[in-house]
């Protein structure tokens, strides 16, 4: 993202004495391109995070063109094998707490993660990542994404504070406001009972819950799932003629699975791709599987690497899966070993999967040779 700073705001006063507070920049390169940039000063970070479950930042406000959006920053924990939490690395999550907007629109986020490096005193920054959301009034929690960032002594200032910085991007669309798949957004954002002839049962902590869909559009964009719809008469509703169960995919899922039925996007797809991309072939949709191959092509890395691979081959996603294979030979550190050396993602390949182990570990320039007890053993 661009460096340029324009504009820097008063520090906010501390909401809490271990949470910290957040300082702000405004970096305006070009008039159309306003970037945020969001510090967050987190107290005593080591003795925070060893005693909390969770560590959210005080609130913040970007208004673009009319739209004000209302976001936090939260640090939450893995869970190691005996169920405890780690302390690192940690995750941290961007989310969108709210949103005030007269007129509902589509917008590209883009974001990126910093942690300070207090000993050079320079900004250690993550890839940006970008999500498409459908911007209307809401006063849910919506998370646009998050990052595993590992906390060293060198983050660590005279005062033990850490400082991370989120940049947020709103890209406003140029999409007409009233083009089909806006009006199809909204209709499928109001949920209504008025059109809605379909419930859609899917799957959720709490049990099946349903969503109310059109048996039209099931059908025109995919045949498959149109052959799943059940005749089905509602008590409480007469409009409801259909059911469709997918009673096994979660709640979440499926809502952005219907999201691109109704619109051809697909918000925060980073985060579904990898569950989309199974769907989009069993149902027969062509456009998503394209949009999840994309998506995962640009996410690769030696971590991710292994599992997009086991997932292109299982969903036949030839470009996807010669993409890894490509990232294999060309990245130092996989060619390395240090994650197929490391990594249960590698050991899980080889073993359900071993045509293909041989097949990444020859791109590499290695053999699974180099999977040697000493690793199993570590």
């Amino acid at each position: 993202m661009p460096n340029h700073v324009s504009k820097k705001s008063k520090t906010q006063d501390p909401i809490d004495t271990v949470v910290g507070s957040v300082s702000e920049d405004l970096e305006v390169p070009v008039a159309s391109e306003i970037v945020f940039r969001k510090i967050w000063r987190i107290r005593k970070f080591k003795k925070a995070v060893s005693k909390l479950d969770f560590v959210d930042s005080p609130a913040f406000t970007c208004s673009v063109n009319g739209t004000i959006t209302q976001w936090n920053v939260s640090v939450r924990f893995w869970k190691g094998s005996n169920g405890k939490k780690v302390t690192n690395p940690v995750v941290l999550c961007l989310n969108l707490t709210g949103v005030h907007t007269s007129e509902t629109g589509q917008a590209r986020i883009r974001y990126q993660f910093g942690v300070w490096d207090a000993n050079i005193r320079h900004w250690e920054c993550s890839s940006i990542s970008s999500t498409v959301l459908n911007l209307e009034s809401r006063q849910d929690l919506l998370s646009i994404g998050y990052k595993s960032l590992g906390i060293h002594d060198r983050h660590s200032d005279n005062e033990k504070d850490v400082r991370i910085m989120i940049k947020i991007q709103i890209i406003h669309s140029e999409e007409e406001e009233h083009s089909l798949s806006q009006d199809l957004a909204r209709i499928l954002a109001v949920n209504s009972e008025e059109f809605s002839d379909t419930i859609i049962e899917c799957a959720s902590d709490e049990g099946n819950k349903t969503l109310k869909s059109h048996s039209l559009l099931i059908r025109s964009r995919s045949k498959k799932l149109g052959t799943k719809l059940e005749d089905f008469q509602d008590k409480e509703n007469k409009n409801i003629r259909y059911k469709l169960d997918l009673s096994f995919i979660p709640h979440d899922v499926v809502q952005e699975f219907l999201r691109y039925i109704y619109t051809d996007k697909v918000q925060n797809a980073e985060m579904y791709a990898c569950k989309l991309l199974p769907l989009s072939k069993r149902y027969g949709l062509p456009g998503l599987t394209a949009l999840c191959e994309r998506t995962l092509i640009t996410s690769i890395t030696p971590t991710t690497v292994p599992n997009i691979l086991l997932l292109a081959d299982e969903c036949g996603c030839e470009n996807l899966r010669k993409a890894a294979l490509h990232y294999c030979e060309d990245s130092e550190e996989v060619k390395g070993n240090v994650h197929i050396g490391k990594s249960l993602a590698w050991r899980v390949m080889e073993m359900v999967n071993p045509d293909l182990f041989l097949e990444a570990c020859e791109s590499i320039g290695s053999s699974s040779s180099n999977l040697g007890s000493t690793d199993l053993e570590e």
